[in-house]
């Protein structure tokens, strides 16, 4: 009858691998206005129209029976200052109501936004909606469309309105 023997295997040296951790601290996201949307001088004729500062150009346009007088409209800009790469959602109110100043009359413009330089769209979950920045100053433009009534009251009009950013 023979006897077998089993041996504990022999004990190896235990290896062990090392990574090291890095962070890099960036400045702040910076979110700032630098012009304000300005329809400016408007002139109402017969039954008034619409006055359109475009988002993306900044050109001024009328429909109907307005007069946009002079050259002092002007787009708002708002300018992010974040690293490349960071992925951004943007959202604004989509209307802004514009109330005479020591008065109670109103216009409504409905508001565009488009994204200047620094910024490209990006996927979010599968969709179009994000903006990625492609350098470290990146433009966000609004522009809209002003309802003149007819006999809109004379005066300086103003209001305000939000554009926020949300970052991923």
């Amino acid at each position: 009858m023979a006897l077998g023997c089993l041996a504990a295997p022999a004990a190896h040296a235990q290896n062990n691998a090392a990574a090291p951790g890095e962070a890099e601290i960036l400045g702040p996201i910076l979110f700032e206005k630098i012009a304000d949307l300005d329809f400016g001088p408007i002139v109402p004729t017969g039954t008034g129209g619409t006055v359109t500062i475009n988002a993306s150009s900044g050109a001024v346009t009328t429909v109907g029976q307005v007069i946009a007088v002079g050259s002092n409209q002007t787009r708002a800009l708002f300018n992010v200052h974040a690293p490349v790469g960071v992925v951004m959602i943007m959202s604004g109110d989509p209307s802004v109501v514009l109330t005479r100043v020591s008065g109670t009359e109103t216009m409504t413009a409905t508001l565009s936004y488009r994204h200047g330089d620094g910024l490209a769209v990006t996927n979010v979950f599968g969709l179009p909606i994000g903006l990625l920045a492609t350098d470290t100053r990146q433009e966000i433009w609004a522009g809209g469309s002003l309802t003149v009534a007819g006999n809109q009251v004379e005066g300086v009009y103003q209001g305000t309105f939000t554009v926020s950013l949300a970052f991923l």
